[in-house]
């Protein structure tokens, strides 16, 4: 019986020590993070599209019918935001992508968004980026997969008025600190 309360004790006493040590390792990660001129963390840039290299040529058609290539975006910023309706995250990063362009200031041309419909749910998508975007409807791996390099969705490419890529992730949200540093 002894041996039972003194290691029931022992237990007690490495648990209290453990959640001490975890607390003490919470605390001090919220000062590094409230602390003043910390350089906020970005995620890494997409390995497809890295920073520096230049938007791949593409040429293709927006459900309006107006050609959309690589080419005529070029003298602006450009954002291009690829979903697809089969993914659960995709989503919710629309309505981010349309307070980003207006917050930017950016022009419906130089947002194109393309969207695989595999499941047939684009007006979903549509409904939500279409007044403020140029949409373009294709199967994930026409300019994705095949143009560009993705190998998921969400992805977002941010490139410069020479069609060099500034900024490239998978959360909108990421592109801001680019498109304010160009």
């Amino acid at each position: 019986m002894g041996i039972l309360i003194a290691a029931v004790v022992l237990l007690t006493a490495l648990t209290l020590f453990n959640l001490v040590l975890t607390l003490a390792i919470v605390r001090r990660l919220r000062a590094t993070e409230a602390a003043p001129g910390r350089a906020a963390s970005r995620a890494p840039d997409l390995d497809e599209v890295p920073v520096g290299a230049p938007v791949p040529d593409f040429t293709t058609r927006s459900v309006a019918g107006t050609p959309v290539s690589a080419a005529e975006q070029r003298g602006d910023h450009a954002v291009y935001a690829f979903f697809d309706t089969g993914c659960g995250v995709c989503e919710h990063q629309l309505r981010p992508l349309v307070d980003f362009a207006r917050r930017a200031g950016l022009s419906p041309e130089q947002v194109v968004v393309f969207i695989a419909d595999e499941r047939g749910e684009a007006e979903r998508y549509t409904s939500v980026v279409a007044e403020h975007t140029t949409v373009v409807l294709q199967a994930v791996d026409e300019v994705a997969e095949q143009v560009f390099g993705l190998r998921g969705v969400p992805a977002f490419v941010l490139a410069d008025a020479e069609g060099t890529v500034v900024r490239s992730s998978v959360e909108v949200r990421d592109l801001a600190p680019a498109l304010a540093g160009a």
